[in-house]
């Protein structure tokens, strides 16, 4: 075969390769999700990412082997553009293939005054990007973990699948009482309004909504704050709270906060950014700043209104990417003898 008939056929096989992973793939696809109207072209274009991505495989060989030739030929420059996307190509492929499949524990010791193992988890996004296997995965993860109390901040869904029921199944085999809000994702802030799908798919599972409801602990109190974009919260039912036990606050959005001036509280919990799916140092933060006016993003914060305490997630929305932030459950061990 001469050297313009490889390259025609290699041509040739790249166009089936975006026809079938970036069109036809999406198009079967499609059909499984609750998508609303105004975000039909949207969700197809997600989808042809998320399985267009599958391209990046043979990229990354071609590539490779573009290099290697170039080097051979001592044809330094093109041998370096080579080099230069073989190391995107394999940073792509981690943050798409393997980074959003792992699943991490991380411990933070919390200064408290209550003695108290929590496991914090938020954002799974059952939908167009996650599938039910990962929130299968975090079940496994939750359920090994020897804790008082696990709590979900937010977000089941992202696009969710037509079968929710089916989809939001293995939460069924958690092994202990799960205390959760939802998030904007679940009450149309975006996507579609599936509040009360939700609530029907998990009846009778070891899920709990507490959404402006106060949970009473022989040690502590339990609140349950409304997604902070929905304007539901009036926080005065907290204020009204005795200070006989230490209030913990459950919440999707790190925003909410502001919702919390003059309750007395010793952590509130909140999920929501991500972490920033994609980090990198100081970058990230400056732009949730800039963008959402967000000055909490990761981890733990002694701030002017109190403890809190934002978790990564386990799914991912915008891009199927995660780098630097893996899918977490955020362990917080609250002690009373940390200073």
């Amino acid at each position: 075969m001469t050297v313009r008939n490889t390259r025609i056929a290699i041509a040739g096989a790249w166009i089936v390769g975006i026809v079938v992973f970036c069109v036809l793939w999406p198009a079967l696809d499609y059909p499984r999700f609750i998508i609303e109207p105004q975000e039909r072209v949207k969700a197809f274009l997600q989808l042809a990412v998320l399985h267009g991505s599958w391209l990046l495989i043979p990229l990354l060989a071609q590539s490779s082997l573009k290099a290697f030739v170039r080097c051979r030929q001592h044809r330094a420059l093109r041998a370096s553009g080579a080099t230069v996307l073989v190391f995107v190509c394999l940073l792509l492929c981690y943050a798409r293939f393997i980074e959003p499949n792992l699943l991490v524990v991380r411990r933070t010791v919390i200064p408290a005054p209550v003695d108290l193992d929590i496991a914090l988890v938020a954002d799974v996004h059952v939908g167009i990007y996650t599938r039910p296997a990962k929130l299968a995965q975090m079940v496994r993860a939750l359920n090994a973990l020897p804790v008082d109390l696990v709590l979900f901040a937010g977000d089941l869904t992202y696009d969710p699948p037509k079968d929710l029921a089916a989809a939001l199944a293995p939460l069924k085999h958690l092994n202990k009482p799960m205390y959760a809000v939802l998030g904007n994702h679940d009450v149309e802030l975006p996507g579609p309004p599936v509040e009360a799908a939700i609530h029907r798919a998990l009846a009778g599972s070891p899920v709990r909504f507490i959404e402006h409801r106060v949970i009473d602990f022989p040690a502590f109190r339990l609140a349950g704050l409304y997604d902070w974009w929905s304007g539901l919260d009036d926080t005065a039912f907290l204020k009204a709270l005795p200070q006989d036990k230490p209030l913990l606050v459950l919440m999707h959005q790190p925003h909410s906060l502001q919702a919390l001036r003059g309750v007395h509280f010793a952590l509130a919990m909140a999920g929501h950014t991500h972490g920033g799916q994609v980090y990198l140092p100081w970058l990230t933060d400056e732009v949730f700043l800039l963008t959402r006016d967000e000055r909490y993003v990761d981890g733990y914060y002694d701030t002017p209104a109190g403890k809190l305490f934002v978790t990564r997630g386990v799914g991912v929305t915008g891009v199927p990417l995660r780098l630097d932030c893996p899918p977490t459950i955020d362990l917080l061990e609250l002690r009373r003898d940390v200073r």
